[in-house]
């Protein structure tokens, strides 16, 4: 439990179960000038259900120019079924989809105990 107060003294965090996982090459256009090559650079996009209300969530990672999304992927190496909590820094709503992103070192996996410790909070009623 005491990663998880870290975590949210911070700043905001999303807690969810990993739905799915996979790293993609995006392309940006220079607008000022036509004839510049595409920059290209990699998003890892990860598919969450948060613990809270089982909404389902779309996390973008954005990477560094130099940073390889395939190579990034495997260092994460998420399954599904795993709980992670995220330092979130943009939340937007499109579509009817909650789309997050966040920096690359902001994707923190919860061990068992911190997990069994959010799973028995939720179940506790307050005020009882």
């Amino acid at each position: 439990m005491k990663s998880i107060i870290e975590l949210l003294l911070a700043g905001p965090i999303m807690v969810g179960d990993v739905r799915g996982a996979k790293a993609e090459i995006a392309k940006r256009f220079d607008k000022s000038d036509k004839n510049a090559p595409p920059q290209l650079f990699g998003i890892y996009k990860v598919h969450l259900e948060l613990l809270a209300d089982g909404a389902s969530v779309q996390l973008t990672v954005f990477l560094d120019g130099n940073t390889d999304a395939t190579a990034f992927a495997q260092r994460m190496d998420l399954k599904r079924g795993e709980i992670v909590a995220v330092s979130v820094n943009r939340v937007e709503q499109k579509f009817g989809v909650r789309r997050v992103s966040c920096n690359p070192a902001d994707i923190h996996r919860l061990n068992a105990s911190d997990v069994a410790a959010l799973r028995a909070a939720g179940n506790t009623q307050i005020g009882n």
